[in-house]
């Protein structure tokens, strides 16, 4: 790993912990602040701002495999959708719900930027999608 891979983690490592500690732990009010994170002034367009998202989507899945804690789904779309809007790239975090013979319901978070998944690809075309939050614009919107 390179210095920015290992930046790149690291900050993946410390979203992630915001987003189980936003979940998991916090009042559900401050739930409400990061599924809607500013968007930063664009500086990463086209084929830039898609290489960021898979460098992103490599950090999130990296860290998450390593911290002390359970990161699912959701903690991951959060911290990738904190990550990639921060960095004036666009997202829409998509919250979906489908039956499950074992559980009964079962729900999965997944992040799009420009039409690509960035985390949460696997089985999210068997979710009925419930809820889509894209992070606000520059102006506060």
């Amino acid at each position: 790993m390179n210095r920015k891979d290992i930046v790149l983690a690291a900050k993946a490592t410390v979203w992630l912990w915001l987003a189980w500690m936003t979940i998991d732990v916090l009042p559900f009010k401050l739930f409400r602040k990061m599924m809607r994170p500013p968007v930063g002034k664009p500086r990463l367009k086209g084929d830039s701002a898609q290489a960021y998202g898979r460098r992103v989507s490599w950090a999130v899945g990296a860290a998450a495999r390593r911290v002390p804690w359970r990161a699912v789904c959701f903690h991951r779309g959060l911290a990738a959708h904190q990550m990639l809007c921060r960095a004036g790239v666009p997202t829409e975090l998509h919250y979906g719900v489908a039956k499950s013979m074992d559980k009964g319901l079962d729900a999965h978070v997944w992040v799009t930027a420009n039409g690509e998944i960035i985390v949460g690809e696997q089985a999210q075309n068997h979710f009925t999608v419930l809820g889509i939050f894209p992070g606000k614009d520059s102006s506060g919107e």
